[in-house]
């Protein structure tokens, strides 16, 4: 909700995609969706590591509306991105903001 009304004093209203990885556990698309958020998953390799080129992609598809990208970091797998710099970075570049989720960091401290 938070993102949704920054985007919007920015004028920009009309994003309202939210990528969000197979790995999330499911409160991270109901969240989204509760907030008025349109959801697209982005593929994970067998590691549960976000797949960057289904991430670009899908970035670049929705360049105009794309919000957000939620991330849960640790992953629900327990993986630590090695490439969240390169993420954090594609989803900015096409206009949106990262929701980083540190539930599971809770667990494993």
């Amino acid at each position: 909700m938070v993102i949704k009304e920054y985007l919007r004093s920015k004028g920009e209203g009309e994003r309202n995609i939210v990528l969000i990885p197979s790995s999330a556990h499911g409160t991270n698309p109901a969240s989204a969706v509760m907030a008025g958020m349109k959801v697209i998953v982005v593929k994970c390799d067998v590691n549960g590591n976000i797949d960057i080129n289904d991430l670009k992609e899908k970035a670049i598809d929705n360049k105009n509306e794309l919000a957000a990208l939620m991330i849960t970091y640790p992953s629900t797998h327990g993986v630590f991105e090695e490439n969240v710099l390169e993420i954090c970075e594609t989803v900015h570049k096409y206009g949106g903001q990262v929701y980083m989720d540190g539930a599971n960091m809770n667990a494993q401290v």
